[in-house]
């Protein structure tokens, strides 16, 4: 979508060209390395809650610099899956087959399920970064889907069943999925699971800072809807996400080296497409910004 450079700062400042149908932009221009301005971070912060998607191309950052860069945007969570962050930087999350410097990425060998991250916290995340270090000539691309665009288009009638339910999110439900994707992967034996204890989230949630509604749908981590037996809540999950996840709502990220993407986890859901992990090698950091983080706030 060729849409015309946006800057509200002036010549000095960040500015977005839209790239989605209904969300997503790139940004050029925004200083990712040292200080940056509060002029510019305060454009990038309108960006992210206008776009919900951010891609910055060609950011080209050290782990240092990533977490430097998304501590501006509040404090930041450490994984769950503790092994796999950088042993110097444990606000960074690897994903990937690359096993160096003492990190092994996460890998799965299953088809991801789309989701926004952290969901299984009280406070689920507010942002998560994600930037390309090793990225496959072919497969691997991130795809986002636009909920907040999806629940405008919902038919009043499903808006009406909709909103107002909750739906348990489970550490354990999402440890169960990706054993059923990867039965050779060794069980989890970590204490993640009693850490994060199930917990009731909105299927529609208000966005703080924009007030904008967006479905809340985590398949792989949702062990029910309260008030519904399994089987219809399950239905009217797989009913939503095929909503979600049509093409006019879908903006699909194909990686280059360098690139480093920033997306608003309450107002879009993500996942990932495969990849030739035989014959590719694929690292990606990822730092996540915690909930409720004063700068993405009204």
């Amino acid at each position: 979508m060729d849409v015309a450079t946006i800057s509200d700062v002036g010549n000095a400042g960040p500015g977005a060209r839209q790239i989605g149908t209904t969300f997503g932009a790139e940004v050029r221009g925004m200083p990712i390395h040292g200080n940056v301005s509060p002029e510019a971070l305060t454009q990038f912060v309108s960006y992210l809650h206008r776009y919900r998607v951010l891609v910055v191309p060609k950011a080209h950052v050290t782990p240092a610099d990533l977490v430097a860069f998304s501590r501006r945007f509040g404090p930041l969570e450490i994984h769950s899956r503790f092994d796999n962050t950088l042993p110097a930087h444990r606000e960074v999350f690897c994903v990937g087959n690359v096993e160096r410097d003492g990190m092994t990425a996460s890998f799965s060998r299953g088809v991801e399920q789309w989701h926004a991250d952290s969901s299984y916290r009280e406070v689920p995340s507010d942002a998560s970064l994600f930037y390309g270090e090793i990225v496959p000539p072919e497969g691997g691309e991130t795809l986002f889907a636009d909920v907040t665009a999806a629940w405008r288009s919902l038919d009043p009638a499903l808006r009406q069943k909709v909103e107002g339910l909750r739906a348990v999110h489970s550490l354990e439900t999402l440890r169960q999925w990706g054993q059923q994707q990867n039965p050779d992967r060794a069980p989890d034996t970590s204490d993640q699971v009693a850490k994060f204890p199930p917990v009731a989230q909105p299927l529609v949630r208000i966005h703080p800072a924009t007030g904008a509604k967006s479905l809340y749908l985590c398949p792989a981590v949702i062990s029910h809807i309260e008030g519904m037996d399994a089987a219809e809540g399950t239905a009217l999950i797989e009913q939503l996400i095929r909503h979600a996840t049509q093409p006019r709502f879908v903006y699909t990220h194909r990686w280059q080296q360098g690139d480093l993407v920033m997306w608003d986890n309450r107002a879009v859901l993500h996942t990932a497409s495969l990849f030739d992990h035989m014959k590719y090698q694929r690292l990606m950091y990822r730092t996540t910004v915690a909930g409720g983080a004063p700068r993405l706030a009204a």
